[in-house]
């Protein structure tokens, strides 16, 4: 009997992979987002193994919008393509025997997307080795809509150490897909505290736009968060 091959099997890339492994299809192979290994056979179980082999541990944790936002920027990074182009053309022009110089460098979208969550990562660890330094801080937030119409949450911080050094950074900026209440802004400010590791108890100062879910007297942001 032959041999049944996978092209008879029928078998279709499913769209919802995408979001769930950060996989594309790329025309008939199947491309992993994260470290550009092609998947060879088109099956889910093959598509999964990879996943939780290779990057379950540092994006499990990516959930929701979060979720598709990440896997959305990963797909978008494609600039980089057009910059090497523009450098092969310039280079064969002004230094031709060091064309193969430029055509080593990796500029697809799924290395400047790997390449910008380093440095995401390293910022990240930088704020926090910063902050935590700081025997005061406050923040300051404002929330408004942006063009689509989705609430945008934005967290600035101040802080103070023991020498007087002044640490003055933005957090973060989270899309609040659902209601804004003193609740949801609330449960947003914890979050990013506790993701960057921010010692809520040297809080003293918070200053908000006045919106009433930021300074409402019973269920404003402020007081939620004073008595959380």
């Amino acid at each position: 009997s032959k041999k049944r091959k996978v092209d008879y099997e029928g078998r279709k890339f499913n769209n919802e992979w995408c979001i769930k492994y950060f996989i594309v299809q790329h025309n008939k192979d199947v491309v992993c987002l994260i470290c550009q290994s092609t998947i060879a056979v088109m099956k889910e179980y093959n598509i999964k193994r990879h996943y939780d082999t290779k990057h379950s541990a540092s994006y499990d944790s990516i959930v929701g919008q979060s979720r598709v936002d990440k896997m959305q920027q990963m797909v978008n990074f494609d600039d980089g393509e057009f910059i090497k182009s523009c450098l092969e053309i310039f280079i064969e022009n002004v230094s031709p025997e060091k064309k193969n110089l430029v055509e080593q460098i990796s500029l697809s979208r799924f290395t400047m997307a790997r390449r910008i969550d380093d440095l995401s990562e390293n910022i990240e660890a930088f704020l926090k080795d910063r902050i935590s330094k700081c025997s005061a801080f406050s923040i300051a937030l404002d929330e408004s809509t942006d063009v689509s119409d989705t609430a945008q949450l934005v967290v600035f911080i101040r802080g103070v150490t023991d020498n007087f050094e002044v640490t003055e950074e933005f957090l973060d900026m989270a899309s609040m897909h659902s209601t804004t209440t003193g609740q949801n802004i609330c449960e947003e400010v914890t979050k990013l505290m506790n993701k960057l590791e921010i010692d809520s108890s040297k809080l003293v100062g918070i200053t908000t736009d006045g919106a009433p879910s930021m300074v409402g007297k019973n269920n404003g942001f402020v007081k939620r968060f004073l008595d959380v």
